[in-house]
């Protein structure tokens, strides 16, 4: 397949964007006849809310798959051949698709562990920053959400910082952003999925990954 035809990538980006969309908290919830979790703790799809409702196997396997979903579309387009600065873009839409989900009326997760496996899959030089950065903060603060704030808002600072090397480009940095630009649209998205966790850790309420108990409704990622 070849990728001077606009075409292809715009078929890419679907189907990264469906795979992306898949609700797999919902769908292992009410496998283990949990019901919706929608209807409990937070209301969230992702696995924080999962392992609070249908316990902590779930939640990982929910984790795992939520991974998986993001990396999987981008390394097939990346074997099939897809220029690495395409691949950002298709990053992009399969996080889009997991935030926003058209088969839960477009709604959906935080994408913290969808934009994971995109990062895994472009290539592993972008999570040395994101992943850094978030490690220091849960260690400096206890917020898994502080962290994950953080981290997104490194990932286009990473690709800024490596991604000459890993395109094998020999541009200029104006030209760099181009392709850094849906890395800086992830980045916000996650960010702004994370807007009721900003509000807590500004009011001092935003639970910790250890130490007092977690309340319900407060997903941190």
């Amino acid at each position: 397949m070849t990728f001077s035809d606009p075409r292809s990538l715009v078929l890419w980006c679907l189907a990264a964007f469906l795979c992306g969309s898949i609700p797999f908290g919902l769908l292992l919830v009410k496998l283990a006849g949990k019901g919706d979790v929608r209807a409990h703790g937070s209301g969230n799809i992702g696995a924080t809310n999962v392992s609070r409702v249908g316990g902590k196997g779930l939640g990982l396997v929910t984790l795992l798959l939520d991974i998986l979903k993001g990396f999987l579309p981008v390394f097939l387009a990346k074997q099939a051949g897809v220029p690495l600065d395409q691949l950002s873009l298709l990053a992009l839409t399969a996080v889009l698709g997991h935030a926003f989900t058209p088969w839960l009326k477009f709604q959906g997760g935080k994408g913290v562990a969808t934009a994971l496996g995109v990062l895994l899959a472009v290539d592993a030089q972008l999570m040395v920053l994101p992943m850094a950065t978030f490690l220091f903060a849960l260690w400096l603060t206890r917020h898994v959400s502080l962290g994950s704030i953080l981290a997104a808002a490194m990932m286009p600072v990473q690709f800024l910082l490596t991604g000459a090397s890993i395109l094998n480009y020999g541009g200029t940095l104006l030209e760099l952003l181009v392709p850094a630009l849906p890395w800086a649209a992830l980045a916000l998205l996650v960010i702004w999925k994370h807007r009721d966790n900003i509000r807590r850790l500004q009011a001092g309420t935003e639970s910790k990954l250890w130490g007092a108990k977690q309340e319900a409704g407060h997903d941190q990622a």
